[in-house]
């Protein structure tokens, strides 16, 4: 672990902080290149940003404080240190982050739902980023391991579990950009995501080593039924662009 980067008398850099600013930082950026790259849109991706980022931190503080104990929520329900620094659940900022989004396309008519897949690779390589903060840090840490790979971490040796998420998530992105490049419908390419990920973090999940996830049913943590709920959505959003292209193969 490393949670601090440098420190002297007047300043010290915490390795959390830095990496979360690097990974929203980098993420406008790719988001800017790829809509002057593939779009035709004007956007005001600032006004857009600020509304995601708002809105994911909430969501994902209060999942964090849903799954959980209740001697945990009340530590941290009123703790300014707790909203204003760690402790996040991913899942939890991406649904109200795109329940946001949602409301800023279709409600507001401020943004093309059909370009939302050029926002992929800024969640993706975004969030790969976070995790090697999270390594950094120590937290969301791996389950004991005696593999040559394995690191230091809370008094034993553990899988790097934020290494693995974190190369997961960035040969996902490679594969999205490829489809983004071959201009693939963007709902097909929003379910590869969905798909692609959701199975990464259901395997993930069983080399993890932090209670805070939480074991609910069938021995399957929050993260896990929630990937399996996003994992049938996207199989089902296959199913429907596969339907549509035999109707029309039979026209």
């Amino acid at each position: 672990m490393l949670p601090v980067l440098f420190e002297s008398s007047f300043f010290t850099l915490y390795a959390y902080p830095l990496f979360m600013g690097l990974s929203w930082g980098v993420g406008y950026w790719l988001a800017d290149y790829f809509f002057h790259k593939y779009s035709n849109e004007k956007v005001n991706l600032v006004k857009l940003f600020i509304g995601l980022f708002a809105s994911s931190w909430v969501g994902a503080k209060l999942f964090f404080l849903f799954f959980s104990s209740e001697i945990e929520v009340q530590k941290f329900l009123y703790a300014d240190a707790f909203w204003l620094g760690g402790g996040f659940v991913f899942y939890g900022g991406l649904i109200l982050g795109l329940i946001y989004f949602l409301f800023y396309s279709l409600k507001f008519k401020k943004f093309p739902i059909k370009e939302s897949h050029l926002l992929l690779p800024s969640l993706i390589f975004g969030h790969a980023i976070g995790r090697v903060g999270c390594f950094l840090t120590g937290c969301c840490f791996g389950s004991q391991c005696s593999y040559p790979w394995s690191v230091h971490m809370h008094g034993g040796e553990v899988h790097p579990v934020q290494l693995y998420e974190a190369t997961g998530l960035v040969i996902i992105g490679v594969i999205i950009i490829k489809k983004i490049h071959k201009k693939e419908i963007w709902s097909k390419i929003l379910s590869w995501y969905l798909f692609l990920y959701s199975l990464l973090r259901f395997i993930v999940e069983y080399f993890r080593g932090d209670l805070v996830r939480g074991i609910h049913y069938f021995q399957l943590s929050s993260s896990q039924l929630l990937s399996l709920g996003l994992l049938i959505i996207s199989l089902s959003i296959f199913a429907y662009h596969r339907v549509n292209i035999s109707k029309q193969m039979r026209q």
